[in-house]
């Protein structure tokens, strides 16, 4: 893992990220098909979490989140390892460049993550 003041710009990105996916959320609310899949999705979670890992060569950031009321939480460590979606750098550089692409357009946000299982520890 990287040093301390490199450890915190990669938390921050990821921060932004959520902030991101988060007015793509908000913004597309009541859209189709995309509320019926974050209704799904926050079904699928209901009582459990993800962990997103920002990954370059290795991993660089991680946070523990959950999706409620279409809404991206940060959720409490519960002892229970969750499953692990890995986002590339280079991926969330773009959307960090680019956030109203991604929030007039929330195809373009990857939503593995909502599928809850099947991912690979990082």
């Amino acid at each position: 893992m990287p040093d301390g003041d490199q450890q915190t710009a990669f938390e921050a990105q990821l921060e932004e990220y959520l902030r991101i996916c988060n007015a793509a959320l908000k913004a597309n609310s009541k859209r189709f098909p995309y509320n019926r899949l974050w209704e799904a999705g926050a079904e699928a979670l209901k009582g459990r979490s993800v962990e997103l890992a920002l990954v370059d060569d290795e991993p660089k950031a991680r946070c523990r989140i959950t999706l409620s009321a279409h809404h991206i939480e940060r959720a409490t460590e519960d002892g229970e390892a969750p499953p692990v979606t890995r986002l590339s750098k280079q991926y969330i550089d773009d959307v960090l460049a680019n956030p109203e692409k991604y929030i007039s357009d929330p195809s373009l946000i990857d939503w593995r993550w909502l599928k809850c299982g099947g991912q690979t520890k990082a």
